[in-house]
């Protein structure tokens, strides 16, 4: 069969499985070998589609998809996000390219203001305790940075850079303005900035949510982590714009 057949194959995560593979349609042979290469070798029933074994790690689970990937591209096989089916061929090579990447976000500076008026709203509104209080003037004042932010319902995490001269370079800060608190849930070493922004991405800003086709058949939907996407792409490698999505 020549490559480029009517098929193609779309790539996702899953919460209990990591990376998978669904094949659809006719495929070339070649497919399958690059699926198999590349570490998708068991049989994900309820996703009708392959995983790779648990014991590999999530870095690693992404970096063999991102590889298989490109191969199934250089082979003019069709590939597609499964989540966002829309994302083809050479956009899910970037949005794999995106997830591996640890440098600046893009939108920091809106993320950082965002921060900076709902912090200051609280204070206004006197809806903080002495401790939240504390860090919401670091934040309007800008001793706190927060450079990335994602939010589900009440609850927001933020990815927040610390001075430059302090011994982390980075703090995850919780914020729930229902409840009025703002803490911080991990700190970060300089050394692992890098791994802290990347983490972020794929944690936090990854679309993991169901096409709507496929969501009334999903066997297990209770566990399924879903979050929004990043608004927009970093400058190199850039990322996909995906449209955002908040289904928890």
């Amino acid at each position: 069969m020549a490559a480029g057949a009517a098929g193609s194959v779309r790539f996702g995560w899953d919460f209990d499985r990591g990376e998978f593979a669904v094949r659809t349609g006719p495929l070339p042979r070649a497919a399958g070998e690059i699926l198999y290469q590349s570490g998708f070798w068991y049989r994900a029933d309820e996703l009708d589609g392959w995983c790779q074994r648990p014991s590999v790690g999530r870095d690693d689970q992404i970096r063999n998809a991102a590889g298989a990937i490109d191969q199934l591209v250089k082979a003019r096989v069709p590939v597609a996000n499964w989540h966002q089916p829309s994302q083809r061929n050479a956009d899910l090579v970037e949005h794999y390219r995106w997830l591996q990447y640890g440098g600046p976000f893009p939108d920091a500076d809106a993320a950082a203001a965002k921060a900076r008026t709902l912090m200051s709203d609280a204070l206004t509104a006197d809806r903080l305790g002495p401790r939240e209080r504390a860090v919401a003037e670091e934040v309007v004042s800008g001793a706190l940075v927060v450079e990335a932010m994602y939010a589900f319902e009440d609850r927001h995490w933020w990815l927040t850079a610390t001075p430059k001269d302090d011994e982390h370079s980075y703090v995850w800060l919780n914020y729930e303005p229902g409840r009025g608190e703002l803490y911080v849930t991990d700190y970060i070493a300089s050394f692992a900035a890098t791994e802290a922004r990347r983490e972020f991405r794929v944690t936090m800003l990854r679309d993991t949510t169901r096409p709507a086709a496929a969501r009334a058949e999903a066997a297990r939907p209770s566990r399924r982590l879903r979050m929004t996407t990043a608004g927009s792409a970093p400058p190199l490698p850039p990322g996909p714009a995906l449209g955002r999505v908040a289904s928890r």
